[in-house]
């Protein structure tokens, strides 16, 4: 199973020989983005499933229902909710979920799928109700650098990834990441890089095509 967080940029394809078909569906709400976090290991979009045909089966539910009526869509919410409590269910074992939900995990993991929005530390640090301060300092401790320094490196990886995987243009790969003005990014990433985000994307095809 993979999963495809709001707004992030992803390109998947089928196998040419062996080709497959998959089921999705897409959620949204105000608990979406923590029970995303729930399911998500070291950044790891992609989970190994045990029965994927159960899934599918409940999606085929929701598929069928009318989409007219209140008692549709409270249905379609409580199908939704049972797939999300086994996939949780699946990927966290209780003691997992302990040792690894500290504060400092949580807000790598609310970076991990929000980098692509203008977020602050400080909108992190509310999200997660604690002070700036505080975040920063459990961040630190537990990863040996600063929340702000983890997204920023966040963003550039990202966007290396966009730059040297896509034919996008800068602005769009610099809105991919979050920022609104182009020329900012392009000044952060050579900061970051010793680079413009045009040349790293020339040295990368360049590499490319000589391996």
């Amino acid at each position: 199973m993979f999963i495809v967080p709001a707004g992030e940029v992803s390109l998947y394809a089928a196998d040419k020989k062996d080709p497959c078909k998959y089921s999705w569906i897409g959620f949204l709400g105000i608990e979406s983005s923590r029970y995303v976090q729930q399911l998500i290991s070291n950044n790891n979009f992609v989970i190994d499933i045990k029965d994927a045909v159960l899934y599918e089966q409940q999606i085929r539910k929701i598929i069928s229902l009318k989409h007219d009526s209140l008692s549709s869509a409270l249905k379609m919410t409580g199908i939704t909710y049972e797939i999300f409590g086994s996939l949780i269910d699946e990927v966290n074992d209780t003691e997992e979920v302990k040792t690894t939900n500290s504060l400092a995990t949580r807000a790598k993991r609310y970076m991990d799928l929000n980098y692509y929005d203008a977020i602050k530390i400080k909108d992190i640090a509310n999200f997660l109700n604690v002070n700036v301060n505080c975040l920063s300092s459990a961040f630190k401790e537990e990863f040996n650098l600063s929340p702000k320094q983890y997204l920023m490196k966040l963003k550039i990886r990202k966007a290396k990834k966009l730059l040297s995987t896509t034919n996008n243009t800068i602005t769009v790969v610099a809105n991919s990441v979050g920022f609104n003005d182009s020329l900012a990014f392009s000044k952060v990433f050579k900061q970051y890089t010793q680079s413009s985000p045009s040349s790293y994307r020339k040295q990368a095809t360049e590499t490319h095509l000589s391996n």
